[in-house]
C-alpha cells in the first residue's frame, strides 16, 4: 500500500475532510452507472468533453484507471440548509471541485512526476461554454476532470472501501474525488 502518510499533513489544511488511499484493484468500475449518465438527469450528457460521450467508451475509461496502481480517495463534507437545499448542494459541488483541483496541484510535486489522473463529482466547468457542441477541442485538456461516474465507478462502493461514510450528518452533504497515480 502507498503510505497515507505522505498526504496526511497536506490534505487536512487544504480543506479536504476525509481521504484514504486504496489500491486500484479495489476500484468498482460498473457500465449501468455510465449508463445513469445517457439518462442526461445534469444536463450535461453530449455537452460536455468530461462526460459521455466526449469523454470516450467506457472501456477506453476503465483500461485507462487502470493502468494506474493506486487511488487517493478525497471527500468533503459541507453543511446545507436542509435535504432540500438544492442550490446549496450545487454550490457545494462547486466548492468540492475547486478544493480537490487545489488539492491535486499541491500534491503533484509529492509524486515526483508520476503519471496520474484526477476524477471528481460531476462535469467540469472550468469553461463558461465547453467546445464540445462545436466540435472545437477541449481548450483546457489539462485541467479538464471527468466524473467519477463517467468512468463507470461505483462511488459508494468506492467509499465504502476506503472506509469512509456516504452520510455524514444531518443537513450535509459530501462529494468525493480521485487521484490516481503510479507508484514506484
Amino acid at each position: 500500500m502507498y503510505p497515507a502518510s505522505l498526504f496526511a499533513d497536506l490534505l487536512p489544511s487544504l480543506g479536504i475532510t476525509r481521504f484514504r488511499v486504496v489500491p486500484v484493484s479495489l476500484i468498482v468500475f460498473s457500465s449501468a452507472f455510465r449508463d445513469l449518465c445517457a439518462s442526461n438527469q445534469c444536463g450535461k450528457y453530449g455537452t460536455n468533453w468530461t462526460c459521455p460521450p466526449g469523454v470516450g467508451s467506457f472501456d477506453t475509461l476503465v483500461a485507462r484507471a487502470r493502468r494506474f496502481s493506486f487511488g487517493l480517495v478525497m471527500q468533503t463534507v459541507w453543511p446545507i440548509g436542509d435535504s432540500f437545499d438544492i442550490e446549496g448542494m450545487f454550490a457545494a459541488g462547486e466548492k468540492h471541485n475547486e478544493l480537490i483541483r487545489h488539492a491535486v496541484e499541491t500534491l503533484l510535486p509529492k509524486l515526483e512526476g508520476r503519471e496520474t489522473l484526477t476524477l471528481s463529482a460531476g462535469a467540469c466547468a472550468i469553461c463558461a461554454t465547453c467546445t464540445f457542441s462545436s466540435g472545437e477541442p477541449c481548450r483546457l485538456p489539462g485541467q479538464a476532470i471527468s466524473s467519477l461516474e463517467a468512468y463507470g465507478i461505483d462511488v459508494a462502493q468506492l467509499i465504502a472501501d476506503s472506509e469512509l461514510s456516504y452520510t455524514n450528518g444531518p443537513n450535509t452533504v459530501s462529494y468525493v474525488g480521485l487521484l490516481l497515480f503510479k507508484g514506484n
